[in-house]
């Protein structure tokens, strides 16, 4: 008997795509049918953009301004300017931090002063956050 990948729970997936970093999860799985479409949009998103190239980091701001909803689903979010020409004053010029009502976690990596001021006002709004890191 063969058993179609689709026809697995969603329970498996959800366990599954915890292992995967969100825009890969995405890429990967958006576009496949309804069900996957929906699942993603559901379920909690740890976003790390450490190390991520410029043209996929644009390419994912891009699916969260198309998709406002998906701000309410992320609960991790780690940014980094280390080889990424100012990814965090880009992220924080589109998306204000208080948009992101459940964000639980907060790593900033080589942390800018310029990032600080943008980053101030926005750091008090954020009532769900337990962890902030950041490297200067």
């Amino acid at each position: 008997m063969t058993m179609r990948f689709e026809f697995l729970p969603n329970e498996i997936f959800i366990e599954c795509f915890q292992y995967l970093n969100v825009p890969d999860v995405f890429y990967s799985f958006d576009q496949l049918n309804y069900r996957f479409y929906t699942l993603i949009r559901t379920i909690p998103l740890w976003l790390n953009f450490e190390e991520f190239k410029k043209f996929k980091f644009n390419q994912f701001c891009q699916i969260i301004l198309s998709n406002p909803e998906l701000k309410h689903q992320i609960i991790s979010l780690k940014l980094s300017n280390e080889g990424t020409r100012g990814q965090i004053e880009q992220f924080l010029s589109l998306f204000p931090l208080n948009e992101f009502i459940n964000l639980r976690s907060l790593s900033l990596i080589d942390l800018k002063v310029e990032n600080v001021e943008q980053l101030r006002p926005m750091l008090a709004l954020l009532s769900s956050l337990y962890y902030f890191s950041y490297t200067d």
